[in-house]
């Protein structure tokens, strides 16, 4: 549906649905499809949000489930924004707009930020005791082997990836199979956890809002405080082991920080895994929304990490690999020019800024990579060489090869692949490290320890 026929489909729904007329709708300046809506009803003014179907279908989740567990969440008591239906012809869920604003970094003063804290933690134990079964009659897998429990997303998004993936990655791989051998059974039965950890609302001192159900599976709640690692890279979430503190005081349940290393590992590359697919879906299919240089960035981070958390797994400690001199090539002037052009046409409206967002995010990347590109493939040929044992021509060779290898490998490899390509991954962040992405300290940094 082109945007003409998804606001026309919105106003028809609200009217069917709600009694209500539209009065105003705004595209959101981002990859996925979303709309800010206002409208008049029965009982006074509107405001609402439209969260859209993913335009590349690459989870093995979709909106619909995400839909469903929204609605238990609410039921349970969950601090969510209300929903009102969803619209099937988008296909769209219709949720109240909340006050507030995402990431603690924002706030006013220090005793702001603990108050939201204590709530979110809160907020958490309470999606972690809340009843599974409504959830799995909604669809959701209940796993009873505690070992299953310690990888329900994961195995779902392995399974994903392993079924739809075109070309070989030997970081994926390896982190994939050192996962599988090494889960440890879960601590408790499966509880509800919404996975994507650590995204909401606040306005002052209250936390207004928990949002993003996406990948909510039934397995261990530890992943959730697990996954907040990986945002709070980006988003101001606190000292984490004080969280962690705070979560056993209100919930009752230890925190064990291997397990916490661990599910840092599986949902970290839980995501990577998703990603893969999504680079091969816009690879097949390019959308006009999509935003090349985040898909690629959300691949390697979120590997990067992973890698790191299996490092702290196996006591490895990992370092970042020093930047080369930069090249200047014969492309260097010519992507000079590529960005002069992109800064004199500014946008007219939030989509159209979000577009020049991504043109120039492109820009960037080929700037770098004409800048570190070549010195980092031969870095890796090296890599690929000394483990190999023979000499690699290209660095598509030295993937399929070093996968094969992975695959025919036990952990006795661990170590030396693991270092390997953890320097390759880092490098090709350093690729995706473009003024004003959200993942700059994820790509070149490692992870914070706990």
């Amino acid at each position: 549906m082109n945007d003409e026929e998804c606001e026309a489909a919105i106003r028809g729904w609200f009217e069917a649905n709600l009694g209500a007329r539209v009065t105003g709708i705004e595209r959101q300046g981002r990859w996925r499809p979303a709309w800010y809506v206002d409208a008049e009803g029965p009982d006074g003014a509107m405001q609402c949000y439209v969260r859209g179907e993913r335009t590349e279908q690459f989870l093995p989740y979709g909106l619909r489930r995400e839909h469903a567990i929204h609605e238990l969440l609410e039921k349970g008591g969950i601090r969510v924004p209300h929903i009102y239906g969803f619209i099937e012809e988008l296909p769209g869920t219709v949720m109240a707009r909340v006050e507030g604003a995402p990431n603690l970094g924002t706030s006013a003063n220090e005793a702001d930020r603990q108050s939201v804290l204590q709530q979110l933690a809160e907020q958490m134990a309470s999606m972690h005791g809340l009843d599974t079964q409504p959830f799995a009659d909604a669809g959701l897998t209940l796993p009873e082997d505690p070992r299953a429990v310690t990888l329900s997303l994961f195995q779902d998004f392995y399974d994903n990836y392993a079924s739809r993936r075109k070309r070989p990655d030997p970081g994926l791989e390896f982190a994939s199979q050192w996962v599988m051998r090494n889960a440890p059974p879960a601590s408790e039965p499966a509880r509800y956890a919404a996975c994507d950890a650590g995204q909401f609302l606040f306005e002052g001192d209250r936390l207004t809002a928990m949002m993003d159900f996406e990948l909510s599976t039934l397995s261990d709640p530890l992943m959730d405080l697990a996954a907040m690692r990986i945002r709070g890279q980006w988003e101001d979430l606190g000292n984490l082991p004080d969280f962690y503190r705070v979560y056993e005081q209100v919930s009752g349940r230890p925190v064990d920080l291997d397990k916490v290393r661990f599910h840092t590992a599986a949902f970290s590359l839980s995501g990577a895994l998703a990603s893969a697919i999504c680079l091969e879906e816009f690879r097949d299919a390019p959308s006009g929304n999509a935003d090349y240089v985040e898909y690629q960035s959300w691949v390697i981070w979120e590997l990067k990490q992973a890698l790191e958390a299996i490092g702290e797994c196996m006591g490895v400690a990992l370092v970042m690999p020093e930047m080369p001199a930069p090249a200047t090539t014969r492309f260097s002037e010519a992507i000079f020019a590529l960005k002069a052009a992109l800064d004199s046409d500014p946008p007219a409206d939030e989509i159209g800024a979000y577009h020049r967002r991504v043109e120039g995010s492109i820009a960037d990347h080929l700037d770098l990579l004409s800048q570190y590109g070549e010195a980092f493939d031969a870095a890796y040929l090296a890599d690929a060489r000394r483990l190999l044992g023979t000499r690699v021509a290209s660095t598509s060779e030295a993937d399929r090869q070093l996968e094969e290898l992975v695959m025919a490998s036990g952990s006795e490899m661990d170590e030396a692949l693991l270092r390997a390509l953890h320097a390759r991954t880092c490098n090709q962040g350093y690729l995706l490290a473009v003024p004003g992405s959200y993942y700059i300290k994820g790509l070149t940094e490692l992870l914070l320890p706990i």
